[in-house]
């Protein structure tokens, strides 16, 4: 086995299952996802039946929902797992040509909200703003939600360039009651 196929065999590219990094992006969603879980039920119990919320819940949860929906959009790009509504049937041909402009889309789309991001964290640091309570710096947040805008628009590149050498793969209907 060639170098090059053994280090993407390593990394998990081509062998019928996400690479590494779309793996590590999905356990930082779903871990941010249990924080978010466990932080809302500590503050629901604490205020409801303690009368003592979590003073600090409410940027918690932003923060973490945050990371959940910028870690899991790069992995949504990469496996075409955004939700799709197809009203009129199309040929295969223009199927591919449908999932290049879509994924050319969330290119411009996360593009420009990456340099609105990388904008916002500059001011953000040369005003030096913290969070309210916890008096994180807010710089910090906006670069890695920055640096995960970009992942995503590269991962839509690698989306584009998939969906214009391979067939679009059929189409899963979901199960009705």
């Amino acid at each position: 086995m060639s170098e090059g196929r053994a280090a993407a065999a390593a990394a998990g590219v081509g062998a019928g299952r996400p690479p590494r990094v779309a793996r590590l992006l999905e356990a930082v969603g779903a871990a941010s996802l249990v924080v978010l879980m466990v932080t809302v039920a500590v503050d629901v119990v604490g205020r409801n039946l303690l009368n003592r919320p979590l003073p600090w819940g409410t940027e918690v949860l932003e923060m973490v929902l945050a990371l959940m929906i910028f870690t899991l959009y790069p992995v949504l790009a990469l496996g075409f797992g955004h939700i799709t509504v197809d009203l009129i049937s199309v040929r295969p041909a223009l199927q591919r040509v449908q999932r290049v402009l879509g994924a050319g889309f969330g290119i411009v789309l996360f593009t420009i909200l990456c340099a609105c991001l990388v904008r916002q964290a500059t001011r953000a640091a040369g005003y030096g703003e913290t969070t309210a309570l916890l008096n994180l710096p807010t710089a910090w947040i906006f670069a890695v939600m920055a640096l995960l805008s970009g992942f995503t628009a590269l991962a839509f590149v690698v989306a584009a360039l998939r969906a214009a050498r391979r067939p679009p793969p059929q189409p899963r209907v979901a199960e009705t009651l």
